[in-house]
């Protein structure tokens, strides 16, 4: 199977090639390119686009036709949710954990998609949480100078 040269190594984010002509795409290997959209399950690849082997590319969000075969790639749904933040979401584009969940993790937050703002947030919690955090810290600095100060003049 031939590289597809005019499709691979490139960043294609947010942008739809369904005027391109299947021919360009069919019976190529894409590798290493960027589909990416926003929007779950986008239509991308013209129709038609048939035996196209993706690999390592990043097909999160998009329909990949079918007779089309996936290698090392990406293909999760993703979706802004009421937090402000992308949530991995099932096939039926309920959220299932934030795509940051390690992040969420070490803030103490909870990745748990029932603890999730039925309104939509002004801040995400993750920026809240770096904000407190900064915050208290700042408030220690600021004892630690005071009570270096008294001892310094003591």
């Amino acid at each position: 199977m031939a590289l597809n040269e005019k499709y691979s190594h490139k960043d294609f984010t947010q942008r739809t090639l369904t005027d391109t002509k299947p021919e360009e795409w069919n019976d190529t290997e894409v590798v290493n390119s960027c589909f990416y959209n926003e929007k779950p399950r986008t239509q991308v690849f013209p129709d038609g686009t048939k035996g196209v082997k993706f690999i390592r590319c990043n097909l999160d969000n998009v329909i990949v036709p079918k007779g089309c075969t996936t290698e090392g790639c990406s293909t999760r749904l993703i979706g802004v949710q009421n937090d402000l933040e992308d949530w991995i979401l099932d096939q039926d584009l309920k959220p299932v954990e934030p795509l940051r969940k390690a992040r969420y993790e070490r803030l103490g937050l909870s990745v748990d998609p029932r603890n999730l703002s039925a309104e939509k947030l002004t801040e995400s919690p993750i920026e809240t949480k770096v904000r407190e955090l900064g915050e208290a810290l700042e408030a220690q600095k600021d004892a630690l100078d005071a009570e270096a100060d008294t001892l310094w003049r003591g």
